[in-house]
C-alpha cells in the first residue's frame, strides 16, 4: 500500500498553549500517520484497522491543526471519492468531536482497489476550507 505523498514545507508553529503545532500535527496518533494540508489547516489521520482493506469498514482517527494564525475548526465532515470513476464511497461516514481539534469518523469503505481521494471538509470561522489527499489501495 502506498501512502499519500504531501509536502510539509514552510509550516508555521501556533504559539498557543494547548493547541498542536502544524508541524506537529497529528504525532500523538502513533504509527501510520497521513498528512496532508490545505492553506489554513493541517489534517493528520490513522485508519483503523491498519493496512485499509478493500471491501472492509474502517475508521480515521484524526486531528486538526490550524496554520498560519486560523482559528480552530467549528467541526470536521469526511468523505472520499475516486476521481477516475466519478463515484464515491458506498456508505457515508460518521465524524464525532472527541476533543478539540481531535475527531473520529467510522463507517467508510472502499470497495474497491485503485486511487481514492480523501475530502476533508473543515469548518472555521470563515466558512469551509477542503483539505483533500490521494490514496492508493492495492
Amino acid at each position: 500500500m502506498k501512502r499519500p505523498a504531501v509536502a510539509l514545507g514552510g509550516l508555521a508553529a501556533v504559539a498557543i498553549p494547548g493547541i498542536v503545532a502544524a508541524q506537529d500535527c497529528g504525532a500523538a496518533l502513533g504509527a501510520g500517520v497521513a498528512r496532508a494540508e490545505s492553506k489554513s489547516y493541517v489534517v493528520a489521520w490513522r485508519p483503523e484497522p491498519q493496512p485499509i482493506v478493500v471491501s472492509r469498514h474502517f475508521a480515521l482517527e484524526l486531528v486538526v491543526c490550524p496554520k498560519n494564525g486560523a482559528p480552530q475548526p467549528r467541526s470536521l465532515a469526511v468523505d472520499a471519492t475516486m476521481p477516475a470513476h466519478r463515484h464515491g464511497m458506498n456508505y457515508k461516514p460518521a465524524v464525532n468531536a472527541l476533543a478539540e481539534g481531535r475527531y473520529r469518523a467510522d463507517g467508510l469503505m472502499f470497495h474497491m482497489p485503485g486511487r481514492w481521494e480523501f475530502a476533508f471538509d473543515v469548518a472555521g470561522r470563515d466558512g469551509v476550507e477542503r483539505v483533500r489527499a490521494a490514496f492508493d489501495l492495492q
